[in-house]
Protein backbone atom coordinates (compact mmCIF):
# COMPACT_ATOMS: atom_id res chain seq x y z
CA UNK A 1 0.00 0.00 0.00
CA UNK A 2 3.15 2.03 0.68
CA UNK A 3 2.04 5.78 1.28
CA UNK A 4 -0.81 6.67 3.64
CA UNK A 5 -1.67 10.24 2.83
CA UNK A 6 -0.38 11.67 -0.75
CA UNK A 7 -0.80 15.62 -1.76
CA UNK A 8 -2.97 15.66 -4.41
CA UNK A 9 -0.92 18.23 -7.42
CA UNK A 10 -3.64 18.24 -9.83
CA UNK A 11 -5.64 20.84 -7.04
CA UNK A 12 -9.10 19.05 -7.40
CA UNK A 13 -11.00 20.98 -5.06
CA UNK A 14 -11.08 21.63 -1.52
CA UNK A 15 -12.78 18.04 0.29
CA UNK A 16 -10.07 16.06 2.01
CA UNK A 17 -10.07 12.71 0.37
CA UNK A 18 -9.29 9.13 2.15
CA UNK A 19 -7.40 6.90 0.18
CA UNK A 20 -7.75 3.34 1.07
CA UNK A 21 -3.57 3.32 1.95
CA UNK A 22 -3.75 6.38 3.92
CA UNK A 23 0.12 6.35 3.73
CA UNK A 24 2.15 9.60 4.18
CA UNK A 25 4.64 10.02 0.82
CA UNK A 26 8.27 9.33 1.85
CA UNK A 27 9.10 11.99 -0.36
CA UNK A 28 7.49 14.61 1.97
CA UNK A 29 7.59 13.37 4.83
CA UNK A 30 10.79 10.79 4.82
CA UNK A 31 9.02 7.77 6.45
CA UNK A 32 10.74 9.36 9.60
CA UNK A 33 8.01 8.53 12.24
CA UNK A 34 9.77 11.26 14.74
CA UNK A 35 9.55 11.23 18.72
CA UNK A 36 5.54 12.50 19.30
CA UNK A 37 3.99 9.20 20.90
CA UNK A 38 1.10 9.44 18.75
CA UNK A 39 3.10 8.12 15.75
CA UNK A 40 4.36 4.69 17.79
CA UNK A 41 2.69 2.02 16.46
CA UNK A 42 2.73 -0.38 19.51
CA UNK A 43 0.85 2.40 20.98
CA UNK A 44 -1.59 3.11 18.20
CA UNK A 45 -2.04 -0.72 17.71
CA UNK A 46 -2.50 -0.61 21.50
CA UNK A 47 -5.45 1.32 21.03
CA UNK A 48 -6.89 0.30 18.19
CA UNK A 49 -7.31 -3.14 19.62
CA UNK A 50 -8.89 -1.70 22.65
CA UNK A 51 -11.30 0.50 20.58
CA UNK A 52 -11.94 -2.94 18.42
CA UNK A 53 -12.94 -5.27 21.12
CA UNK A 54 -15.44 -2.94 22.98
CA UNK A 55 -17.32 -2.94 19.59
CA UNK A 56 -19.77 -5.70 18.33
CA UNK A 57 -20.44 -6.76 21.66
CA UNK A 58 -23.84 -8.93 22.06
CA UNK A 59 -25.93 -8.83 24.86
CA UNK A 60 -26.42 -11.98 26.98
CA UNK A 61 -29.92 -12.40 26.16
CA UNK A 62 -32.64 -10.52 24.36
CA UNK A 63 -34.22 -8.06 26.55
CA UNK A 64 -37.90 -8.42 27.11
CA UNK A 65 -39.19 -4.53 28.22
CA UNK A 66 -38.02 -0.76 26.48
CA UNK A 67 -36.11 0.93 25.03
CA UNK A 68 -36.94 -1.12 21.86
CA UNK A 69 -34.88 -0.22 18.77
CA UNK A 70 -37.64 -1.51 16.38
CA UNK A 71 -41.25 -1.55 15.57
CA UNK A 72 -43.84 -2.68 13.24
CA UNK A 73 -47.06 -0.97 12.77
CA UNK A 74 -49.95 -1.77 10.90
CA UNK A 75 -52.69 0.14 10.20
CA UNK A 76 -56.32 -1.24 10.78
CA UNK A 77 -56.45 -1.95 7.07
CA UNK A 78 -53.19 -3.24 6.93
CA UNK A 79 -54.29 -5.55 9.63
CA UNK A 80 -57.22 -6.97 7.90
CA UNK A 81 -54.92 -6.98 4.93
CA UNK A 82 -52.21 -9.28 6.89
CA UNK A 83 -55.10 -11.47 9.05
CA UNK A 84 -57.43 -12.06 5.95
CA UNK A 85 -55.91 -15.10 4.70
CA UNK A 86 -56.02 -16.93 7.92
CA UNK A 87 -59.37 -15.47 9.72
CA UNK A 88 -61.01 -15.14 6.41
CA UNK A 89 -60.77 -18.65 5.75
CA UNK A 90 -61.84 -19.94 8.89
CA UNK A 91 -64.06 -17.49 10.96
CA UNK A 92 -64.67 -19.44 14.42
CA UNK A 93 -68.54 -18.93 13.87
CA UNK A 94 -69.42 -21.25 11.14
CA UNK A 95 -71.88 -24.11 13.25
CA UNK A 96 -74.72 -25.36 15.13
CA UNK A 97 -76.38 -24.57 18.26
CA UNK A 98 -79.49 -26.34 20.11
CA UNK A 99 -82.32 -23.76 20.33
CA UNK A 100 -86.27 -24.45 21.51
CA UNK A 101 -88.68 -22.15 19.61
CA UNK A 102 -92.65 -22.06 19.69
CA UNK A 103 -92.53 -24.75 17.16
CA UNK A 104 -90.33 -26.89 19.20
CA UNK A 105 -86.53 -28.36 19.92
CA UNK A 106 -84.52 -27.73 16.95
CA UNK A 107 -80.68 -26.62 15.94
CA UNK A 108 -79.96 -23.50 14.23
CA UNK A 109 -77.03 -23.48 12.00
CA UNK A 110 -75.23 -20.42 11.01
CA UNK A 111 -73.12 -19.56 8.49
CA UNK A 112 -71.12 -16.23 7.93
CA UNK A 113 -71.94 -14.52 4.98
CA UNK A 114 -68.97 -11.68 4.57
CA UNK A 115 -65.14 -11.56 5.80
CA UNK A 116 -64.87 -10.48 8.73
CA UNK A 117 -64.07 -6.68 9.27
CA UNK A 118 -61.38 -6.59 12.06
CA UNK A 119 -61.37 -2.85 14.17
CA UNK A 120 -59.34 -1.76 16.42
CA UNK A 121 -61.62 -0.41 19.25
CA UNK A 122 -61.00 0.83 22.59
CA UNK A 123 -62.07 -2.55 24.23
CA UNK A 124 -62.61 -2.00 28.47
CA UNK A 125 -60.48 -5.03 30.39
CA UNK A 126 -58.69 -6.15 27.05
CA UNK A 127 -55.76 -3.53 25.26
CA UNK A 128 -54.69 -5.75 22.82
CA UNK A 129 -58.29 -7.50 21.63
CA UNK A 130 -58.98 -6.62 18.03
CA UNK A 131 -62.92 -6.68 17.31
CA UNK A 132 -64.23 -8.95 14.49
CA UNK A 133 -67.91 -7.73 12.85
CA UNK A 134 -69.47 -10.01 10.05
CA UNK A 135 -72.78 -10.64 8.76
CA UNK A 136 -74.30 -14.48 8.53
CA UNK A 137 -77.21 -16.34 7.71
CA UNK A 138 -79.41 -19.06 9.89
CA UNK A 139 -81.40 -21.39 9.46
CA UNK A 140 -83.80 -23.39 12.05
CA UNK A 141 -83.69 -27.02 11.69
CA UNK A 142 -86.42 -28.88 13.41
CA UNK A 143 -86.80 -32.25 15.07
CA UNK A 144 -87.64 -33.75 11.66
CA UNK A 145 -84.70 -32.22 10.52
CA UNK A 146 -86.80 -29.99 7.64
CA UNK A 147 -86.08 -26.66 7.65
CA UNK A 148 -88.48 -24.54 10.17
CA UNK A 149 -87.14 -20.97 9.33
CA UNK A 150 -84.51 -18.64 8.36
CA UNK A 151 -83.46 -15.31 8.82
CA UNK A 152 -79.92 -12.97 9.22
CA UNK A 153 -78.02 -11.69 11.90
CA UNK A 154 -74.74 -9.81 12.30
CA UNK A 155 -72.09 -9.90 15.48
CA UNK A 156 -69.22 -8.41 16.94
CA UNK A 157 -67.07 -10.34 19.19
CA UNK A 158 -63.74 -9.70 20.41
CA UNK A 159 -60.32 -11.71 20.35
CA UNK A 160 -57.47 -11.19 22.46
CA UNK A 161 -54.23 -11.54 20.61
CA UNK A 162 -50.88 -12.48 21.94
CA UNK A 163 -47.23 -12.65 21.42
CA UNK A 164 -45.59 -15.86 22.39
CA UNK A 165 -41.60 -16.63 21.89
CA UNK A 166 -41.57 -19.31 20.09
CA UNK A 167 -37.64 -19.78 19.55
CA UNK A 168 -34.54 -17.62 20.28
CA UNK A 169 -35.09 -16.80 16.89
CA UNK A 170 -39.13 -16.39 16.51
CA UNK A 171 -42.44 -15.02 17.92
CA UNK A 172 -45.77 -15.69 17.14
CA UNK A 173 -48.70 -13.53 16.62
CA UNK A 174 -51.85 -15.48 18.39
CA UNK A 175 -55.51 -15.45 18.30
CA UNK A 176 -56.56 -16.42 21.42
CA UNK A 177 -60.30 -17.66 20.74
CA UNK A 178 -60.37 -19.63 24.02
CA UNK A 179 -61.33 -15.93 25.79
CA UNK A 180 -63.15 -14.96 22.76
CA UNK A 181 -66.38 -12.71 24.09
CA UNK A 182 -69.69 -11.65 22.28
CA UNK A 183 -69.72 -7.71 22.46
CA UNK A 184 -73.27 -7.51 20.17
CA UNK A 185 -75.55 -10.23 18.80
CA UNK A 186 -78.39 -8.98 16.48
CA UNK A 187 -80.73 -11.30 15.13
CA UNK A 188 -84.17 -11.66 12.92
CA UNK A 189 -84.93 -14.46 11.93
CA UNK A 190 -88.33 -16.86 12.06
CA UNK A 191 -89.95 -14.18 14.19
CA UNK A 192 -86.83 -13.84 16.77
CA UNK A 193 -86.17 -10.18 16.63
CA UNK A 194 -83.42 -8.91 19.03
CA UNK A 195 -85.17 -5.58 19.82
CA UNK A 196 -88.21 -8.05 21.06
CA UNK A 197 -86.38 -10.73 22.76
CA UNK A 198 -83.16 -9.80 23.84
CA UNK A 199 -82.88 -11.88 27.03
CA UNK A 200 -82.96 -14.82 24.67
CA UNK A 201 -80.92 -13.39 22.13
CA UNK A 202 -78.61 -12.96 24.94
CA UNK A 203 -78.46 -16.35 25.98
CA UNK A 204 -78.15 -17.54 22.73
CA UNK A 205 -74.55 -15.28 22.68
CA UNK A 206 -73.54 -16.84 25.19
CA UNK A 207 -73.85 -19.94 23.71
CA UNK A 208 -71.89 -18.92 21.22
CA UNK A 209 -69.46 -17.98 22.89
CA UNK A 210 -68.95 -21.25 24.95
CA UNK A 211 -69.29 -23.20 21.20
CA UNK A 212 -66.59 -21.22 20.08
CA UNK A 213 -64.25 -21.79 23.02
CA UNK A 214 -64.76 -24.98 22.92
CA UNK A 215 -63.93 -25.45 19.49
CA UNK A 216 -61.73 -23.13 18.64
CA UNK A 217 -58.38 -22.60 20.76
CA UNK A 218 -55.27 -20.44 20.47
CA UNK A 219 -54.72 -20.06 16.58
CA UNK A 220 -51.35 -18.51 14.84
CA UNK A 221 -51.63 -15.96 13.03
CA UNK A 222 -48.86 -14.30 11.89
CA UNK A 223 -44.69 -15.52 12.48
CA UNK A 224 -42.01 -13.11 12.91
CA UNK A 225 -38.18 -14.32 12.48
CA UNK A 226 -35.17 -13.32 13.43
CA UNK A 227 -32.60 -11.33 10.54
CA UNK A 228 -30.54 -13.60 8.70
CA UNK A 229 -27.23 -11.53 8.56
CA UNK A 230 -23.88 -12.61 9.51
CA UNK A 231 -23.26 -15.56 11.72
CA UNK A 232 -26.66 -15.87 13.03
CA UNK A 233 -25.95 -14.51 16.36
CA UNK A 234 -27.75 -10.94 16.33
CA UNK A 235 -31.70 -11.32 17.39
CA UNK A 236 -34.51 -9.68 16.58
CA UNK A 237 -37.70 -10.74 18.45
CA UNK A 238 -41.15 -9.15 19.24
CA UNK A 239 -41.88 -8.64 22.66
CA UNK A 240 -44.81 -6.40 22.96
CA UNK A 241 -48.23 -5.53 21.20
CA UNK A 242 -49.74 -2.16 21.73
CA UNK A 243 -53.17 -0.92 20.03
CA UNK A 244 -53.91 2.58 19.38
CA UNK A 245 -57.87 2.63 18.78
CA UNK A 246 -57.56 6.50 18.81
CA UNK A 247 -55.42 6.29 15.48
CA UNK A 248 -56.50 2.71 14.19
CA UNK A 249 -53.06 1.18 14.33
CA UNK A 250 -51.24 -1.73 16.31
CA UNK A 251 -47.89 -1.88 16.50
CA UNK A 252 -45.06 -4.56 17.33
CA UNK A 253 -42.34 -3.31 19.78
CA UNK A 254 -39.39 -5.19 19.11
CA UNK A 255 -36.21 -6.08 20.86
CA UNK A 256 -32.55 -6.99 20.12
CA UNK A 257 -29.80 -8.58 21.37
CA UNK A 258 -27.66 -5.43 19.80
CA UNK A 259 -26.95 -3.12 22.48
CA UNK A 260 -28.32 0.62 22.80
CA UNK A 261 -26.47 3.59 24.00
CA UNK A 262 -28.06 5.68 26.74
CA UNK A 263 -31.21 7.25 25.76
CA UNK A 264 -31.36 5.06 22.94
CA UNK A 265 -34.89 3.35 21.80
CA UNK A 266 -38.00 4.32 19.51
CA UNK A 267 -40.84 6.72 20.80
CA UNK A 268 -43.10 4.03 19.54
CA UNK A 269 -46.68 5.82 18.65
CA UNK A 270 -50.15 5.40 16.65
CA UNK A 271 -48.85 7.88 13.80
CA UNK A 272 -48.93 6.16 10.85
CA UNK A 273 -48.91 8.00 6.84
CA UNK A 274 -52.15 8.34 5.56
CA UNK A 275 -52.93 5.17 2.97
CA UNK A 276 -50.05 3.65 4.49
CA UNK A 277 -50.69 0.14 5.69
CA UNK A 278 -47.65 -0.66 7.40
CA UNK A 279 -44.22 1.08 8.61
CA UNK A 280 -41.27 -0.49 9.86
CA UNK A 281 -39.39 2.01 12.17
CA UNK A 282 -35.52 1.53 13.19
CA UNK A 283 -33.58 3.29 15.96
CA UNK A 284 -30.04 4.57 14.44
CA UNK A 285 -28.18 3.79 17.45
CA UNK A 286 -29.02 0.14 16.35
CA UNK A 287 -28.04 0.23 13.07
CA UNK A 288 -24.94 1.56 14.22
CA UNK A 289 -24.69 -1.22 16.53
CA UNK A 290 -25.36 -3.53 13.88
CA UNK A 291 -22.41 -2.08 11.95
CA UNK A 292 -20.21 -2.75 14.52
CA UNK A 293 -21.31 -6.49 14.78
CA UNK A 294 -20.24 -7.08 11.36
CA UNK A 295 -17.14 -5.73 11.88
CA UNK A 296 -16.73 -7.96 14.66
CA UNK A 297 -17.92 -10.96 12.80
CA UNK A 298 -16.08 -10.24 9.97
CA UNK A 299 -18.66 -9.90 7.28
CA UNK A 300 -16.96 -6.29 7.19
CA UNK A 301 -13.37 -7.01 7.17
CA UNK A 302 -11.84 -5.09 9.66
CA UNK A 303 -8.06 -5.47 9.30
CA UNK A 304 -6.42 -5.04 5.48
CA UNK A 305 -3.12 -5.44 4.10
CA UNK A 306 -0.82 -2.87 2.30
CA UNK A 307 -2.74 -3.82 -1.35
CA UNK A 308 -6.08 -2.93 0.61
CA UNK A 309 -6.86 -6.66 0.87
CA UNK A 310 -8.37 -7.82 3.90
CA UNK A 311 -5.80 -9.62 6.00
CA UNK A 312 -6.39 -10.22 9.50
CA UNK A 313 -3.03 -9.32 10.18
CA UNK A 314 -2.92 -6.75 8.15
CA UNK A 315 -1.29 -3.37 8.75
CA UNK A 316 -4.47 -1.04 8.58
CA UNK A 317 -7.81 -1.02 10.72
CA UNK A 318 -11.05 0.20 10.43
CA UNK A 319 -13.26 1.05 13.34
CA UNK A 320 -16.74 2.47 13.35
CA UNK A 321 -17.31 6.18 15.22
CA UNK A 322 -21.17 7.08 14.66
CA UNK A 323 -23.88 6.97 12.76
CA UNK A 324 -26.82 9.78 12.59
CA UNK A 325 -29.64 10.65 10.30
CA UNK A 326 -29.73 13.90 7.78
CA UNK A 327 -33.54 14.32 7.44
CA UNK A 328 -33.34 17.21 4.76
CA UNK A 329 -31.06 15.15 2.54
CA UNK A 330 -32.73 11.50 3.38
CA UNK A 331 -29.04 10.35 3.94
CA UNK A 332 -26.94 8.76 6.92
CA UNK A 333 -24.16 10.20 7.61
CA UNK A 334 -21.27 7.65 9.12
CA UNK A 335 -18.12 8.40 10.60
CA UNK A 336 -14.92 5.77 11.50
CA UNK A 337 -11.08 6.09 12.03
CA UNK A 338 -8.90 4.21 9.60
CA UNK A 339 -5.69 3.13 11.10
CA UNK A 340 -2.17 2.44 10.52
CA UNK A 341 -0.98 0.05 13.04
CA UNK A 342 2.04 -1.41 12.05
CA UNK A 343 5.79 -0.91 9.85
CA UNK A 344 6.48 2.58 11.12
CA UNK A 345 4.47 5.76 10.77
CA UNK A 346 1.52 4.70 12.75
CA UNK A 347 -1.58 6.68 13.58
CA UNK A 348 -5.33 7.14 12.32
CA UNK A 349 -7.43 9.13 10.62
CA UNK A 350 -11.14 9.87 11.41
CA UNK A 351 -13.02 10.25 7.91
CA UNK A 352 -16.95 10.75 7.50
CA UNK A 353 -18.87 9.46 4.55
CA UNK A 354 -22.39 10.10 3.39
CA UNK A 355 -25.04 6.94 2.63
CA UNK A 356 -27.85 8.10 0.78
CA UNK A 357 -31.17 6.64 1.28
CA UNK A 358 -32.90 5.36 -1.73
CA UNK A 359 -35.51 2.89 -3.21
CA UNK A 360 -35.07 0.41 -6.02
CA UNK A 361 -37.42 1.36 -8.30
CA UNK A 362 -36.91 -2.41 -10.01
CA UNK A 363 -37.49 -4.30 -6.46
CA UNK A 364 -39.28 -1.48 -4.39
CA UNK A 365 -36.61 -2.01 -1.52
CA UNK A 366 -34.37 0.17 0.17
CA UNK A 367 -30.96 0.86 -1.68
CA UNK A 368 -27.79 2.34 0.26
CA UNK A 369 -25.11 4.34 -1.60
CA UNK A 370 -22.66 5.33 -0.22
CA UNK A 371 -20.49 9.09 -1.53
CA UNK A 372 -16.90 10.24 -1.19
CA UNK A 373 -14.67 10.05 2.10
CA UNK A 374 -14.09 12.84 3.98
CA UNK A 375 -10.81 12.99 6.09
CA UNK A 376 -12.00 15.28 9.36
CA UNK A 377 -9.35 14.96 11.40
CA UNK A 378 -6.68 12.35 13.15
CA UNK A 379 -3.81 11.58 15.39
CA UNK A 380 0.00 10.69 14.19
CA UNK A 381 0.11 10.55 10.84
CA UNK A 382 -3.50 10.94 10.53
CA UNK A 383 -3.19 14.06 12.07
CA UNK A 384 -0.56 15.26 9.13
CA UNK A 385 -2.72 13.94 6.83
CA UNK A 386 -5.93 15.71 7.73
CA UNK A 387 -3.83 18.93 7.70
CA UNK A 388 -2.82 18.84 4.35
CA UNK A 389 -5.33 20.81 1.83
CA UNK A 390 -5.45 18.70 -1.01
CA UNK A 391 -5.34 14.88 -0.83
CA UNK A 392 -5.92 12.28 -3.88
CA UNK A 393 -7.70 8.98 -3.79
CA UNK A 394 -4.18 6.76 -3.93
CA UNK A 395 -5.48 2.87 -3.38
CA UNK A 396 -9.49 2.66 -2.98
CA UNK A 397 -9.73 -1.01 -2.26
CA UNK A 398 -9.77 -0.72 2.03
CA UNK A 399 -12.02 2.15 1.01
CA UNK A 400 -14.22 0.47 -1.34
CA UNK A 401 -14.13 -2.62 0.77
CA UNK A 402 -15.51 -0.83 3.91
CA UNK A 403 -18.07 0.98 1.86
CA UNK A 404 -19.33 -1.90 0.47
CA UNK A 405 -19.54 -3.73 3.63
CA UNK A 406 -21.85 -1.11 5.17
CA UNK A 407 -23.97 -0.55 2.74
CA UNK A 408 -24.74 -4.49 1.84
CA UNK A 409 -25.30 -4.91 5.55
CA UNK A 410 -27.36 -1.84 6.33
CA UNK A 411 -29.82 -2.95 3.20
CA UNK A 412 -30.22 -5.93 4.73
CA UNK A 413 -31.20 -4.85 8.06
CA UNK A 414 -33.74 -2.23 6.74
CA UNK A 415 -35.28 -4.40 4.30
CA UNK A 416 -36.43 -6.95 6.80
CA UNK A 417 -39.13 -8.92 5.67
CA UNK A 418 -39.05 -12.12 7.93
CA UNK A 419 -42.75 -12.34 8.37
CA UNK A 420 -44.74 -15.53 7.20
CA UNK A 421 -48.61 -16.72 6.91
CA UNK A 422 -48.72 -20.39 7.05
CA UNK A 423 -50.16 -21.46 3.52
CA UNK A 424 -49.67 -18.04 2.04
CA UNK A 425 -47.14 -15.61 1.09
CA UNK A 426 -46.77 -12.09 1.93
CA UNK A 427 -45.45 -9.74 -1.32
CA UNK A 428 -43.81 -6.21 0.23
CA UNK A 429 -43.55 -3.07 -1.81
CA UNK A 430 -41.70 -0.45 -0.01
CA UNK A 431 -43.41 2.73 -1.36
CA UNK A 432 -41.63 5.79 0.71
CA UNK A 433 -38.72 5.83 3.26
CA UNK A 434 -38.38 9.15 5.78
CA UNK A 435 -34.66 9.71 7.70
CA UNK A 436 -34.88 11.55 10.65
CA UNK A 437 -31.87 12.46 12.69
CA UNK A 438 -32.73 9.35 15.21
CA UNK A 439 -34.26 6.91 13.78
CA UNK A 440 -35.31 5.61 10.11
CA UNK A 441 -38.93 4.70 8.62
CA UNK A 442 -39.82 2.58 5.75
CA UNK A 443 -43.50 2.70 4.44
CA UNK A 444 -45.03 -0.01 2.91
CA UNK A 445 -47.02 -1.25 1.04
CA UNK A 446 -48.25 -5.19 0.88
CA UNK A 447 -51.00 -8.05 -0.30
CA UNK A 448 -51.03 -11.68 1.17
CA UNK A 449 -51.61 -14.23 -1.22
CA UNK A 450 -52.50 -18.05 -1.34
CA UNK A 451 -49.68 -20.50 -1.69
CA UNK A 452 -50.34 -23.23 -4.81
Amino acid sequence: MGHWLEHNRSRRGGAYILGSCLGLSAALFGGCRGEDLYFDCEEQSARFLEVAESEGTLLESVPKGDPYPVAIKFSEDGLNRLLEGVVGSDVPFTGELPFVWFSGPGTLEFEATSDPVIELESLEGCSTCVQYSFDFNTVLIGIDEEPEGAGIGSVKFRVPIILREQSETSTVLIADYSNLRVQDLWLSAFGLVTEDHEALVGALGRFMEEKIQETYGETELLTLDSWEIGNGDVRLLARKLLVFPEEDTMALAMQSNLPLPAGGGLDITGEMPTGIPMVLDFDIAMLQAMIERMLTEGEIPRRYDEDGVPDEEGTYGVTFESLEGQPNGQALDSQFRVWRIADGYCGYALASMGIDVDLDDETSAITLSAGEVTVLSGQGSGAVAAEETQLVEDNQQVVETFREGVTDNLGTTLNYDALAIEGSSIIFETKARDVYEDHLEAWIDFFVVENP
